[in-house]
């Protein structure tokens, strides 16, 4: 009988060692929401850039895509996330309006008159509310345009006189939409997105607030009359995953990762943008009037919310620090004179 010398004993345990170390990984797959429909244009994206992160990886970072609201509203996939039965989603910003208040100050009502100023704010700004959702937990792989939110009724209106008349929708727990409405001094019916089309067919509501890029996959016009051609809000939604759940992933497939999501969110960032005069194209061509105000019935309509910033300020829905760097970069690209208009009434 023989028996191990301590070097061949210690020569066992360092093979051992290392056959563990070089063991494959365990496969991550990330869990991801939305209420996106399943076929459309973000979805379609979504999808290829997670077959290539899947490539990327040899198979260690997989995504699980759960489109068309099927895990619930953006409230309820947030709150998923904090429970790890979800490991991410592609949200609007009200979700954060507690964890992280100033990524909703794109939101602020009426607060760009062109596309050259929301192209400005967002190169200046984006890196900057990427950054404070990290500090809070969150990865965020970008920030895509869904649009602006134009008003949409069963009803002309073009005061807010108008406006006071119709039954408005309201999306449930969407703070900024409700201290706009409340600027206007317009009392909401407030419904989840599910709720809008059952909520127009029966009379609940007659008037929606919503990008036409939004409001035509979920087939809303088919219910509506007149477009106000009042840009009143940009909207536009987060893809974030919770850090906590990244734990896991080595340095090379999470770098992989961040970029192959990163630049999809790009895409439908750009593609979405691209999409917004054709969604505007449809609305007319199935017969909606798009309603162009006066400058003096645009005033009036401004008036109503030129106190929304400092109030906003007061209550601690944005800071003071990003609402100043917001106004610094209007007025530098104010001040070049050029501008390419964000509401035109299609041809």
């Amino acid at each position: 009988m023989t028996t191990s010398s301590p070097r061949s004993a210690l020569a066992a345990l360092l093979a051992l060692a290392l056959a563990a170390f070089v063991q494959p990984l365990a496969a991550k797959t990330l869990k991801i929401a939305t209420v996106s429909p399943d076929g459309s244009a973000w979805m379609k994206v979504l999808r290829a850039a997670a077959a290539d992160v899947d490539a990327a990886t040899e198979g260690r970072v997989k995504f699980k895509l759960y489109p068309g609201g099927v895990m619930g509203d953006d409230a309820q996939v947030l709150r998923k996330i904090r429970i790890r039965q979800l490991h991410g989603g592609i949200v609007t910003t009200t979700v954060f309006g507690d964890i992280y208040p100033d990524v909703q100050i794109y939101n602020l009502p009426m607060a760009f008159r062109s596309l050259d100023e929301v192209d400005a704010v967002r190169k200046a700004l984006d890196p900057l509310l990427v950054a404070g959702l990290a500090e809070k937990g969150f990865v965020a792989f970008g920030i895509a345009e869904v649009g602006m939110a134009y008003p949409m009724s069963t009803k002309p209106a073009r005061t807010v006189a108008d406006a006071r008349k119709l039954k408005v929708w309201l999306p449930q727990g969407d703070a900024p939409a409700a201290r706009l409405l409340e600027a206007f001094r317009i009392a909401p019916t407030p419904l989840t997105i599910g709720e809008v089309r059952i909520g127009l067919q029966t009379g609940l509501i007659d008037t929606v607030a919503a990008p036409p890029v939004a409001t035509v996959p979920l087939l809303w016009h088919t219910r509506l009359k007149y477009v106000l051609d009042l840009p009143l809000m940009y909207i536009y939604g987060l893809f974030v995953v919770s850090e906590s759940n990244l734990h896991g992933i080595d340095a090379a497939d999470r770098e992989a990762m961040l970029r192959i999501m990163g630049e999809a969110t790009a895409v439908a960032d750009r593609r979405n943008r691209a999409d917004h005069d054709a969604a505007r194209r449809t609305l007319a061509n199935q017969g909606l009037e798009f309603i162009r105000l006066t400058p003096a019935e645009l005033d009036d309509w401004r008036g109503y919310v030129d106190k929304a910033p400092e109030r906003w300020v007061e209550v601690g829905m944005i800071s003071k620090p990003m609402y100043t760097k917001l106004i610094e970069v209007l007025a530098e690209i104010r001040s070049r004179g050029v501008e390419r208009t964000i509401g035109t009434a299609p041809q």
